[in-house]
């Protein structure tokens, strides 16, 4: 069964709200809706060389969520040869709700809402590519 997990990446945008919500979206899968079928990959860690996040990367297929147009989470994932299956732009997924985080630091009811759907919508992609 653990040939069958996937690897979450989340934008790391401290600085921006989409960020916050990127990792909230990306703790909620990981933790507490696929916990046995989905592996958080650190941006940082995979950044810096860390040979363990890089060899889940390569390892499993990844779901990415990218949350601004620069799209961070997808250009360094590429760098280290990620096997992406699965791209998430939350610009997008804010148009499709109707719903925007509150800030950065507070993400408001909204926010929340809007994390609790991205988070469906991804586990249900953990689902189809755990198969």
């Amino acid at each position: 069964m653990d040939d069958k997990k996937v690897a979450i990446v989340a934008c790391t945008g401290m600085g921006k709200a989409l960020g916050t919500v990127a990792r909230q979206v990306a703790y909620k899968v990981v933790d507490e809706l696929r916990p046995e079928k989905a592996v958080l990959i650190c941006i940082p860690s995979l950044t810096a060389g860390v040979g363990e996040c890089k060899s889940l990367l390569q390892k499993y297929p990844s779901i990415i969520l990218d949350g601004c147009v620069e799209r961070c989470a997808t250009k360094i994932i590429s760098k280290n040869k990620g096997m992406m299956r699965a791209k998430v732009f939350l610009p997008q997924m804010i148009a499709k709700y109707g719903l925007k985080p509150q800030s950065r630091t507070d993400l408001g009811e909204e926010g929340e809402k809007l994390v609790s759907k991205i988070a469906e919508e991804v586990a249900a992609l953990v689902d189809q590519l755990s198969r």
